[in-house]
């Protein structure tokens, strides 16, 4: 047994979960210290809206990367796996020229309609110029992961980790070293940062790629690529924006219902959840390239055989971490926040139970993504993106939306496990 064991931590694969797990653990703990500066320097209504305002921006990052983000990692494996193997040339100029039309949309969009957005994106803070940094700060974070679903899909997992530890330390910096904290500064300076180390990092893709010259053939094949990528990310487009919206629709209803001290709260149990869960979806960025690969290689079986046994340790491991959370939750609550957050306690051990059935929906949603083309993880989202609004109109006090909250994720983790069982078992059939 330890010589199995010891066999699959040297395979390729093995080294990758290794190397994953670890930095990803690292830039969770940055998360914590970045939200415990942050929730002892702002007051209690400032951190309310910076929790809109953040969520906001990653709803619309995920707009403006327009589901390249899955994209990538799905097609360059397989691209690079096909017989005989394609270039992946014409596929990312086609993927960076998408990615820019569809951010440049949302951007005019946001400012054509910024009386409508404004309270919705930033709360209610007629802040005009905190509105246009935040639109900025959506658009460097687009690009950003336009980065990590490359090197997801190169297999880079070296690099992949590395550019988001380096950022999230950079992101600590200002936060350290300013006098005065303002929600504005600390999206300005963001912003500032994480451009300047993506336009290094896009530079050296775009370099390494000859993304800036083409013969007729490659402009030929980009058309077509662009075509494939328009075709499989479109819509996925609507399920990140599902997605990312079933975290940021709680903290902006929230904010207009009851305010920003409520939404303060609210964002306490969030953020456990948010900064816990990345433990489980860090598989998820292996899983996507790796099952693609095996689609290709007509090896789906030993796939499965992977994923179940990966799901009993998720499962474990999510209910571990609910425990500790549940019991210690007024302690860490104080460690990673402030003592004011103490009085979301209650609130946030209903809603940490979330993570036991979110890590479900993380382990299975990128092999669904790759075993087909047609969109279900929309199906799934919107389903439970219209449950959640239908909930929270239902609710009036944080109890129960934290309970709305739960039943929501707990819908969300069994249709993802239900569909991975169904796609998985009709793709096995029909070969």
């Amino acid at each position: 047994m330890l010589r199995i064991i010891k066999d699959k931590l040297n395979s390729n694969m093995g080294k990758d979960v290794i190397w994953t797990f670890s930095l990803q653990i690292v830039i969770m703990v940055c998360l914590f210290g970045t939200n415990k500066i942050i929730s002892n320097r702002l007051s209690i209504d400032d951190f309310g809206q910076y929790n809109v305002i953040k969520r906001s921006v990653q709803v619309l990052s995920s707009i403006m990367l327009a589901g390249v983000g899955i994209a990538l990692p799905r097609y360059i494996p397989l691209y690079k796996n096909n017989t005989p193997p394609r270039k992946i040339k014409p596929l990312l100029s086609a993927s960076l020229i998408y990615v820019l039309a569809i951010s440049l949309i949302v951007l005019l969009s946001c400012m054509i309609f910024s009386d409508q957005l404004h309270s919705i994106i930033i709360g209610k803070d007629n802040n005009l110029k905190l509105y246009h940094i935040a639109l900025a700060y959506a658009f460097i974070l687009a690009l950003a992961q336009f980065l990590y679903a490359y090197y997801r899909g190169i297999g880079n997992f070296k690099i992949y980790n590395g550019v988001q530890l380096i950022i999230q330390i950079a992101l600590v910096v200002p936060l350290i070293i300013l006098p005065i904290l303002t929600i504005t500064k600390v999206f300005f300076y963001w912003g500032i940062i994480t451009l300047t180390l993506v336009v290094i990092y896009l530079g050296k893709i775009i370099y390494d790629n000859s993304l800036l010259s083409f013969t007729r053939k490659e402009l030929s094949a980009t058309k077509s690529d662009l075509g494939t990528i328009v075709k499989y990310s479109s819509s996925r487009l609507v399920a990140d924006f599902f997605l990312f919206s079933l975290s940021a629709f709680p903290l902006i209803y929230i904010s207009n219902f009851g305010g920003l001290q409520h939404t303060a709260f609210f964002s306490v149990g969030i953020t456990f959840i948010t900064m816990t869960t990345p433990i489980f979806s860090f598989m998820g960025i292996i899983l996507l390239p790796y099952v693609s690969k095996a689609i290709v290689s007509e090896k789906l079986e030993d796939a499965q055989v992977f994923i179940r046994k990966l799901a009993i340790i998720y499962f474990a491991t999510a209910i571990v971490a609910t425990i500790i959370l549940y019991i210690f939750i007024q302690p860490l609550t104080t460690l990673f926040f402030a003592s004011s957050y103490i009085a979301a306690s209650d609130v946030s051990r209903i809603m940490i139970l979330s993570i036991i059935p979110q890590s479900i929906y993380l382990l299975y949603r990128n092999p669904i993504d790759a075993i087909s083309v047609v969109p279900y993880n929309i199906v799934i989202l919107g389903v439970c993106l219209a449950s959640i609004v239908i909930s929270f109109a239902l609710s009036s006090t944080l109890t129960q939306f934290a309970f709305a909250y739960l039943a929501v994720s707990m819908l969300q983790g069994i249709l993802s496990w239900l569909t991975w069982k169904i796609l998985s078992s009709n793709y096995l059939k029909r070969r």
